[in-house]
């Protein structure tokens, strides 16, 4: 039987165990909206609004917004977890704008479903930079309003969400395009961005440029000669000039040409989600952090990259190795530059070289016609991170110490090297000197990623646990006071083996989860509680502790440890090495 106008709505979220998915599989939308919802709750919430994103398949991710002035109904409606597509709630903005990849508002009895008829939304889709949509962002309320702005206040915030993940894109020339002469007003954004790789292909263009070149549907994406006038080489050899210029396409039509930076971006203290850039006349350090100890570290690891030495940063998983990586790149005169990372674990061994170096056209069976920017030659100019540096064969160490020696690299089938100026920063959680002992790391290498060597120290060893707990608590969307002085006693009392990782994915749960206004720490599904002393005991009763503590969670989880994994918030190759050390 079909479903009827009158029948009722099951607002129930998805099962506690896939909320860790749904954010694993969106993390990085996430992130780029984040900062944005603050500002468009912050701008409309006053008029009692309610901000919403989902993915692309109508799944709620982020709620921010005066909800709590708002319905009982609309606020069961707007949670996360909550499958708000069509096929759940019947028609909605939101599924609009999905299916017709356009804004879209629905308004009272347009709404199918008589129970949600008091709802007034507007929504709009979310695109990644190959023009594909990534999520959705909803504004909603239960009573109409005489004059509602809201669908171009959601459009501008879903923009310049769609601004920050082509920011992330490592590419060798990040534009933006617009009418001519139009770009002198930098707090206008024609939304229209391309990015190029060395040799003139386009390898990204948002949905404004493609219409704008004249391929709007989402796939190939033209070389700049096939579109201009002018070769790429003379037109990228004045561009580097000044990073400004114009393109004149072969239809006679001319755009002015910018380079798409960062810094147009606004910041909100509310939910900070990066340190601020610095640039060489503000010499002042730009992150601060409650624990000295990391303080101190932090100024000799910037001053020792600042004087061009390499960095190894290394920390159990999870102490924020990535994190401290962009914030030095962030601090430094390279800010404006690209920051490129690269998981050394994760590419497949037989694509390391092509991967980390590039290949020119023809270099093998199977490879792009135009040829491949490597992950180093896409950080020119920037910082180049190697994370899990440790899992690098001896082979490819020998290659980035050749590169490290010389700073130039031979992509796979060159003739000639080519020379590559950036800052490398590696990274591990294991102990290189014992890799050197076991012959699967050459010492060579080992002396030439560590000019400095900044080692992270663990969450249960920091002074300033409060901090970092306020800090996580606020880049999720939560107030530090929903955290009660009980709470964070039996927080800190906690090991935290996966660290910071571990933290942030606990806070995730216990803000999907929570009843009420305050935290509770059932809420974070982190097994027994520690009793207050023990985390400052000693190595091996901390060890032990933190067995136990794994034993008890993959209890819980009956005996998976993909889920015990997830609730710990760390890898599941992390719980094997453990449970591989306890055995030998």
């Amino acid at each position: 039987m079909g479903c009827g106008a009158d029948d009722q709505i099951d607002f129930q979220p998805i099962g506690r165990s896939l909320v860790a998915e749904l954010f694993d599989s969106n993390h990085q939308l996430m992130e780029a909206a984040r900062p944005e919802l603050v500002s468009l709750a912050d701008a409309l919430g006053g008029a009692g609004y309610a901000v919403l994103l989902t993915d692309p398949r109508g799944n709620a991710l982020a709620v921010d917004g005066a909800l709590t002035q708002r319905s009982s109904l609309l606020q069961r409606a707007l949670r996360v977890g909550v499958d708000l597509s069509e096929e759940a709630i019947g028609t909605s903005a939101m599924s609009v704008a999905l299916h017709d990849r356009r804004p879209a508002r629905v308004l009272g009895a347009e709404h199918f479903y008589s129970e949600i008829q008091t709802f007034h939304c507007s929504a709009v889709p979310i695109f990644d930079p190959q023009g594909l949509i990534v999520g959705a962002l909803d504004v909603s309320r239960d009573i109409p309003a005489k004059v509602d702005c809201t669908l171009w206040h959601a459009a501008r915030c879903a923009r310049r969400i769609e601004r920050r993940l082509f920011l992330e894109l490592p590419a060798q020339f990040l534009l933006e395009l617009d009418t001519c002469n139009a770009l002198s007003d930098v707090s206008d954004d024609s939304g229209a961005w391309i990015a190029l790789d060395e040799s003139g292909r386009c390898t990204y263009a948002s949905v404004t440029a493609r219409y704008l070149l004249g391929c709007a549907e989402p796939g190939a994406l033209p070389d700049f000669e096939a579109i201009s006038a002018e070769s790429f080489s003379s037109w990228a050899t004045k561009f580097r000039r000044s990073a400004c210029s114009s393109i004149r396409l072969l239809n006679g039509v001319q755009l002015q040409v910018r380079e798409l930076r960062a810094s147009r971006l606004p910041h909100h203290d509310r939910r900070p989600t990066a340190p601020p850039v610095r640039t060489q006349d503000r010499p002042e350090r730009s992150l601060s952090l409650g624990d000295t100890r990391m303080n101190a570290l932090f100024d000799k690891g910037l001053r020792a990259a600042r004087a061009g030495l390499p960095i190894l940063v290394a920390g159990e998983t999870g102490t924020g190795k990535e994190f401290m990586a962009r914030a030095l790149h962030a601090s430094g005169p390279r800010a404006s530059r690209p920051f490129i990372a690269v998981n050394c674990a994760g590419i497949p061994l037989e694509l390391q070289a092509s991967e980390l170096f590039g290949y020119e056209e023809g270099a093998f069976t199977g490879s792009k016609k135009s040829g491949f920017i490597g992950k180093i030659q896409a950080a020119q100019g920037g910082t180049l991170f190697l994370d899990e540096i440790g899992d690098t064969p001896l082979s490819l160490q020998v290659a980035l110490l050749r590169f490290l020696d010389s700073g130039e690299i031979f992509p796979l089938g060159a003739r000639q090297a080519r020379k590559v100026d950036v800052s490398v920063v590696c990274a591990t959680h294991r102990s290189l000197n014992e890799l050197v002992r076991n012959g699967t790391f050459r010492e060579d290498f080992l002396h030439r990623i560590s000019g400095y060597t900044m080692r992270l120290l663990p969450l249960r060893e920091r002074s300033d646990f409060h901090a970092v707990l306020d800090t996580v608590l606020e880049t999720h969307g939560l107030h530090p006071s929903c955290a009660s002085a009980v709470l964070r006693e039996q927080l800190k009392a906690f090991p935290w083996p996966g660290n910071v990782r571990q933290l942030s994915h606990a806070v995730l749960r216990a803000a999907a989860f929570r009843e009420g206004e305050e935290l509770a720490f059932a809420d974070f599904e982190l097994g027994p509680l520690v009793k207050g002393g023990q985390a400052a005991q000693s190595h091996r009763d901390l060890r032990d502790l933190v067995a136990r503590t794994i034993d008890d969670v993959i209890a819980e989880s009956d005996g998976s440890v993909a889920i015990a994994a997830k609730k710990l918030g760390v890898g599941r190759a992390t719980i094997y090495r453990r449970l591989k050390q306890r055995k030998a």
